[in-house]
């Protein structure tokens, strides 16, 4: 931890049991809940930045794509509140759960009476997600109109629609979409409780579900005709459903720029630490589920499995690859039925 002044930024010993009580499972290289749903760690504007850069590869608005993606991914999450019983007083025994919730995600607050969040989430997300609470509380589907008043404030206009509440559907021909369960050691990560919502490391954090991004690729899987066609020098995918292929590509060349973007230093020595770089910055974000395979000269072979947190993992893992050895990659990615097979070499050397 580092030595820091602000209140704000000091550990906040309840939190963080709160926080590694409901992600036990993953120990140190995943975040798990009970339930085999696997999250991921988002730090500062990541999530705004990503964001972006997704729509100027993609070449489209995607607010409401990733409204609705988040929407679905916290309603499937959310199915094991309705297995709970809250005895007497049962609906505000549900509000404040749902509240608990809400703070272990660091997502900040939010008011159910106002329809008001309070947060560092990216708007169109937050939003899809407070849906996805409404829904819960209230049981019928519900429609939201989201206004951003201040960086941190968003009011949300209501109404009921005339329809009953039904299952989001499965992520079809997508097999790293599923739920599994792991029973790592349980790994302690401390939690710093910020004004809104928590931190790490001094660093505005929240977690979010992996499920969200599988999503943002099934709900774009149709935009093919504006996306920027040169990403495809960048990426060869085999073994993924072909609807998926432009989105994926989009959602993979943004987590490289994103990476790329930041001003996190990675060092490669001449023995390829690979595993050392995996230890120190996709672990602590819940993107451990990669081993180093094989280096050999310009070539770099990874292996990482079919899980939730794979695409994400694949992406960082580009940016990475490229801050390491200061040159554009070409990334073939092979999915097995094992394994994702992932090849790392020069685009220079490749052409």
């Amino acid at each position: 931890m580092p030595i820091v002044e602000d209140h704000n930024q000091t550990s906040d010993a309840e939190l963080s049991a709160r926080f590694n009580q409901h992600f036990s499972l993953g120990g140190s290289s995943k975040l798990v809940d009970a339930e085999g749903n696997m999250w991921y760690l988002s730090q500062d504007r990541e999530l705004a930045n990503f964001v972006a850069l997704f729509e100027a590869n993609i070449g489209l608005p995607m607010g409401r794509v990733f409204h609705n993606s988040a929407a679905d991914s916290l309603e499937l999450i959310l199915e094991s509140v309705d297995g709970k019983n809250f005895g007497f007083f049962a609906k505000r025994n549900r509000l404040k759960y749902l509240q608990s919730l809400w703070e272990v995600y660091g997502w900040g607050d939010f008011n159910i009476k106002q329809n008001s969040i309070t947060t560092e989430v990216f708007p169109a997300v937050i939003s899809g997600f407070y849906l996805s609470i409404l829904e819960q509380y209230f049981g019928k589907r519900t429609k939201i109109q989201w206004r951003q008043l201040q960086d941190n404030l968003i009011i949300c206009d209501v109404s009921d629609l005339e329809t009953s509440l039904t299952k989001p559907p499965p992520l079809p021909n997508m097999p790293w979409a599923t739920t599994e369960q792991h029973n790592d050691s349980v790994y302690a990560r401390e939690i710093e409780r910020r004004s809104i919502g928590w931190g790490i490391d001094g660093k505005i954090s929240y977690v979010l579900p992996c499920d969200l991004i599988n999503r943002i690729i099934y709900n774009a899987g149709g935009y093919t005709d504006t996306y920027n066609k040169s990403l495809g020098q960048y990426w060869r995918l085999n073994g993924i459903d072909n609807r998926y292929v432009t989105s994926t590509v989009c959602i993979l060349q943004s987590l490289k720029q994103l990476f790329m973007t930041s001003d996190i230093y990675v060092f490669i020595s001449e023995t390829n630490n690979w595993s050392k770089i995996i230890d120190s910055h996709l672990k602590p974000t819940g993107l451990g589920s990669i081993k180093h395979v094989n280096s050999s000269g310009n070539v770099d072979e990874f292996s990482v499995e079919i899980n939730q947190t794979a695409i994400l993992t694949i992406g960082k893992l580009a940016g990475l690859w490229e801050r390491a050895n200061g040159k554009q990659s070409i990334c073939s990615v092979d999915l097995t039925s094992t394994e994702f097979k992932v090849r790392f070499e020069s685009l220079l050397s490749y052409n």
